[in-house]
């Protein structure tokens, strides 16, 4: 017998409620698989003086990932941006590999990165782009500790049609500085299980997270990434959606 379809878990960027991808979900969800949205404190929390990232990973391993796992299900991560930072920690030691030899059911099959934040073990955001915050990032905005990203279009959606300008950016959510200033926990993509099962999504008009930023990441990471590119700018998943599902499908048919 076939084992059931794996359930995708996604983890937006920064400034952005999962329900982002809802239109990703939908093509997913229409091509048989389940999908789960991962949330984070960070996401404009009322309170950012105990916010860190690592207790953003926490919440998704404990509260999303090892529910679904426990229930005997594969999960693939798919996270965007800032939640490379977020679902790479919260999948560490969580393979199906490293579940399997413990005699447990369910496992994470594979990590999909859309231009994903790629952050090694003690490694803050921050870090990774190069310690200071490019011009788009508006600091202490609305409040203090929050930020958010201005302009909208042309950072995020320069690829994106016109018209839905007002409301991608009404969906301009502020998110807490701390996310990005406090230290990473250890990555799964690190693991060795991963090899094989780890890819990574380019977007090549990027100017958010640009190509050569992608390209570092990639490569300090010292592991083997499949690559597929996007000409298309940061979020594609509302610009070209139905090359991104047919992507994240063509991947996933290969790990199972």
């Amino acid at each position: 017998m076939s084992r059931p379809l794996p359930t995708v878990v996604f983890f937006a960027g920064a400034f952005a409620n999962p329900s982002c991808f809802d239109q990703l979900s939908a093509r997913l969800e229409k091509a048989g698989y389940s999908t789960v949205y991962a949330h984070v404190p960070s996401l404009n929390p009322p309170d950012t003086t105990n916010i860190t990232t690592s207790k953003d990973s926490e919440q998704a391993r404990e509260g999303v990932i090892l529910p679904l796992l426990d229930d005997g299900k594969d999960v693939v991560i798919f996270v965007h941006s800032y939640g490379g930072v977020v679902g790479g920690a919260a999948a560490a030691g969580l393979s199906t590999v490293s579940r399997s030899a413990e005699g447990k059911k369910g496992g994470v099959l594979g990590l999909l990165y859309l231009v994903g934040n790629i952050v090694g073990e003690g490694e803050t955001l921050l870090q990774a782009v190069g310690g200071a915050y490019p011009p788009f990032i508006k600091q202490d905005t609305p409040s203090k500790g929050l930020a958010v990203i201005d302009p909208v279009m042309e950072t995020l959606y320069g690829d994106a049609d016109p018209a839905l300008a007002p409301k991608l950016e009404d969906a301009m959510v502020p998110h807490a500085l701390a996310a990005f200033e406090t230290p990473a926990t250890k990555p799964a993509w690190a693991e060795s299980a991963f090899d094989g099962r780890r890819a990574y999504i380019r977007t090549l008009d990027d100017q958010c997270n640009p190509l050569f930023l992608q390209d570092m990441w990639i490569q300090k990471s010292g592991v083997e990434w499949t690559t597929a590119d996007l000409k298309s700018s940061h979020c594609p998943f509302i610009s070209k959606v139905e090359d991104v599902a047919a992507i994240t499908i063509e991947l996933i048919k290969k790990w199972q």
